[in-house]
């Protein structure tokens, strides 16, 4: 019997030993990285769950789009893929629309701090 390899639809537990050398999986690290970046490249608890179910999504929509380029694409399909790609927007919404700044390294707001307390000291 023949593997039906990874798809749109594949079972969580395909989808969860993603071959990272596989085109599949060269797409889920790249958005990966990308939303990475998009939060200053350390995102809290919650943007990390988002970014991580946002990768998936996008990785199914992706697949669902290859679908569509054969012509094997179905009415039932169709939904699926409009129900994934507003999944997907829901959660890059809740990410944000506006990049976030890079954090500089170390504590830059409390060296800040420190030379304007320094500076009022010094005019008082």
């Amino acid at each position: 019997m023949k593997s039906r390899g990874l798809g749109p639809h594949s079972r969580r537990h395909r989808l969860g030993h993603l071959d990272r050398r596989t085109h599949e999986g060269k797409l889920y690290d790249e958005f990966h990285a990308k939303l990475l970046e998009h939060v200053g490249g350390s995102p809290t608890v919650a943007q990390a769950a988002i970014i991580e179910r946002a990768c998936w999504v996008n990785l199914r929509c992706s697949m669902m789009d290859a679908k569509v380029a054969t012509g094997d694409f179905t009415e039932q399909d169709s939904n699926v893929y409009l129900a994934w790609a507003n999944t997907l927007r829901r959660l890059l919404d809740a990410l944000g629309l506006e990049p976030a700044a890079a954090k500089p390294p170390g504590n830059r707001d409390a060296f800040l701090e420190a030379i304007a307390a320094r500076s009022r000291e010094a005019a008082a």
